[in-house]
């Protein structure tokens, strides 16, 4: 083969590839494991936009009983008991989308089979915004407070919300509530925080997720409704699984030409052309197939599993009722801390193991964190709001129905 002819060869390799390239820019922007991740168009709303405004629309149309009870009778033994601390922001009170996410688009049965409880996570619950809208008790079996009778206790908590001891306040609060939810005698604890939002049919798909969890396993600690995919890209820790899988289809590729050219192909397939090939397309189709992203290449598979590392963080975790007491054991030993940090350090000591739902049924909305302004410098998306899942947005409503394009 002539020289002409082996650069021609290249050249076309090389508007193939660069067309391979558009294609990637064109589609796996919202892979936040890809190189060719698009925040500009990736944390763009679209299903959390809809689900907004049912949330809305469902609060605004509920007749709120004159004498300020639930609109609903809850079973006397519910299925599940939502658990959601909530507390003042800056701006937006996400709690009024949180709680009317979850409520929209139940079944009358399935909202009987809830029992829910708000925490005002403040020792005066009057600097919530929310407290006294009719609303939010028309949606709630309980609204919590705390108790201001333990005086030592309660000037504790003050002294927390004064000085910002947030890794300290926000553990106790997560353990009242839990306490709370445990006292309900719910089969499961569905513990929310309150800048989440929830797909329309959450319910049957988080009890029929519960239901295979418990057929699995028995030593579970959680099902985790939602997760952000950032931390699933080609993590470090796993190079020489990425290395061995380079080499293998480099020494496929060079064995295949190899074979072919003392087959049939003697001429065409010259040393010039193995060495191209071998050195100059494949370690660069290689190359674009990693910087595609783990998850474009390799996308998650709907239903339960397993999600023992990198899920991220704690906006939606259920607990059986038996867990639920082991966990506020633990809370209380550790009194300080991330609550998902302290759960995650305690199943990896025990082996303990953590099933999440794919595709997440929540998704995190909150522009602040609840621990602290938490804007970085020169970023123009907050900590807060990278925690995100990009699938969520994908979702599809037709009528009573919800479909994913990828996960169904």
């Amino acid at each position: 083969m002539s020289h002409t002819t082996d650069f021609s060869c290249l050249l076309g390799f090389l508007v193939v590839y660069l067309l391979l390239v558009q294609y990637c820019i064109l589609t796996f922007y919202r892979d936040p494991t890809s190189a060719f991740f698009d925040p500009s168009r990736a944390y763009e709303q679209i299903y959390s936009l809809e689900r907004r405004q049912h949330a809305e629309a469902f609060i605004r149309s509920t007749k709120i009983p004159t004498d300020g009870k639930n609109i609903t009778v809850t079973l006397q033994i519910p299925m599940i008991c939502i658990g959601i601390a909530t507390i003042e922001r800056p701006g937006e009170q996400y709690i009024r989308s949180t709680l009317g996410s979850l409520m929209d688009g139940l079944e009358e049965d399935e909202r009987k089979h809830i029992h829910t409880i708000v925490l005002i996570g403040h020792t005066d619950p009057h600097r919530h915004p929310v407290f006294h809208e009719p609303w939010l008790q028309a949606l709630s079996d309980v609204v919590l407070i705390y108790n201001s009778t333990n005086k030592e206790q309660f000037e504790n908590l003050r002294n927390m919300e004064q000085e910002k001891d947030y890794q300290q306040k926000a553990v106790l609060d997560y353990t009242y509530l839990l306490e709370e939810c445990i006292k309900s005698g719910a089969t499961w604890i569905a513990m929310i925080e309150d800048d989440t939002l929830a797909v329309a049919d959450w319910y049957p798909r988080t009890i029929h997720a519960l239901d295979l969890a418990n057929s699995k396993r028995t030593d579970w600690l959680y099902l985790r409704l939602f997760f952000t995919e950032q931390f699933f890209g080609w993590n470090v820790e796993f190079w020489p699984t990425y290395l061995l899988s380079s080499v293998t289809v480099f020494a496929s590729v060079a064995a295949l030409l190899l074979l072919l050219r003392r087959a049939r192909y003697p001429v065409v397939i010259s040393n010039v052309v193995i060495l191209m090939v071998c050195f100059v397309c494949t370690p660069a189709c290689i190359l674009l197939y990693f910087m595609a992203g783990r998850l474009s290449m390799r996308p998650m598979v709907p239903g339960l599993h397993e999600m023992p590392n990198f899920g991220c963080c704690a906006q939606g975790l259920v607990f059986s009722s038996e867990v639920a007491v082991r966990v506020v054991g633990k809370l209380r030993e550790r009194g300080l801390g991330f609550v998902d940090m302290i759960l995650e350090e305690w199943a990896n000591k025990e082996n303990l193991t953590r099933f999440a739902v794919i595709p997440s049924v929540l998704q995190h909305v909150g522009r602040h964190s609840s621990k602290g302004d938490d804007f970085g410098i020169a970023e123009p998306w907050s900590a807060a709001e990278r925690i995100f899942n990009f699938a969520f947005e994908l979702y599809e409503q037709h009528g009573q129905r919800v479909v994913h394009p990828i996960f169904g």
